[in-house]
């Protein structure tokens, strides 16, 4: 409990920064998309509650678009489904996107009525891509308990997210009986 109150104390901390935040970060969740060359096109939403992952939460999309390459695109999708779903699956203090800030704009624009903060973690130099006033970005390199935080939720959502692309796959190698 101590390490998760720290991770999330410490990611508060650094966003506070950059973007105002209304709330404690109970509940984050981080996005991700997956793919091979556009087929199966997939994408996940895992949900962190208090530093601790809860699973009744994930959600996974099917990518319906026809560009099933486009990244930016399809997480326009599913930033659009997620939005419809507000009361149902409940409203998040903060979204990570795996990404950068293609991605970070197409998911913050999707959100900005709701008002809920949105940032990227570009793998690189695992850097929060923080957005700005005036269509700007802060780029902050994380480290630390922070880090730890950030990187479990987008390894949580990458792995589910292929998890599916790989079981969507699987099925048309398969025949079906």
């Amino acid at each position: 409990d101590d390490i998760r109150h720290e991770e999330s104390s410490a990611q508060k901390e650094i966003l506070s920064e950059f973007i105002h935040l209304t709330k404690v970060l109970g509940r984050i969740e981080c996005f991700d998309v997956a793919h091979i060359s556009a087929t199966f096109p997939t994408a996940s939403m895992v949900t962190f509650i208090n530093g601790e992952k809860d699973v009744t939460f994930y959600r996974h999309f099917r990518i319906r678009q026809q560009k099933g390459a486009d990244d930016i695109a399809s997480l326009r999708e599913v930033a659009k489904r997620r939005a419809k779903h507000f009361s149902d699956w409940g409203i998040p203090d903060l979204i990570i996107v795996d990404g950068g800030r293609g991605q970070v704009n197409v998911f913050a624009s999707e959100m900005k009525e709701a008002n809920i903060p949105v940032v990227g973690l570009a793998k690189r130099f695992e850097t929060l891509i923080i957005p700005q006033p005036n269509s700007l970005f802060k780029e902050v390199t994380v480290t630390g308990p922070s880090l730890n935080l950030l990187q479990r939720l987008r390894n949580e959502a990458h792995r589910f997210a292929r998890r599916y692309h790989h079981k969507l796959i699987q099925k048309s190698l398969i025949p079906q009986k």
